[in-house]
């Protein structure tokens, strides 16, 4: 599979801040129990800090991971050049897309683009306990845990 990475403009990484600060509250909210309006808060501002008047802060690339003509999702990461690593902040598959191979066609690709266009040495993410897909995903492609949050419902 040949994907390619297409980075967005100015206006859709405007829209794509909008619908991430949603996206990302709801996945706070039932990861760590905290009441949407809280969650959103927190999404708000974390997102608000890593995107200044809604365009990506230094270092950090925003793409459209397409296949030929078409888009099958979004990749967003930094690179971090003092500790020359990669963080991936968000990847998403469109569902219709998932289980097809291109979450790992878009590893594969990173892990190009971080070693010989930016002498990368790591990449790192972070991702929630409610995702084993992804964790499943991760650690299949050589990702090994760092660290666990954990939580308890009362």
């Amino acid at each position: 599979m040949t994907i390619h990475f297409d980075r967005m403009t100015e206006s859709e990484i405007a829209n794509y801040v909008t619908w991430l600060i949603d996206d990302y509250a709801k996945d706070v909210a039932r990861n760590y129990q905290l009441p949407m309006v809280l969650a959103q808060e927190e999404s708000t501002q974390l997102i608000r800090d890593l995107f200044p008047d809604n365009q990506p802060g230094e270092g950090q690339t925003i793409v459209h991971v397409m296949n030929g003509n078409t888009r099958v999702g979004i990749l967003w990461y930094v690179f971090q050049a003092e500790s020359n690593r990669i963080f991936i902040y968000h990847i998403l598959i469109e569902e219709m897309y998932r289980g097809q191979g291109y979450a790992t066609a878009v590893f594969e690709k990173l892990e190009r683009v971080a070693s010989e266009e930016l002498g990368a040495t790591s990449i790192g993410l972070s991702v929630f306990g409610t995702n084993p897909d992804a964790q499943r995903l991760y650690k299949r492609l050589g990702y090994q845990e760092a660290s666990i949050a954990m939580n308890k419902q009362l």
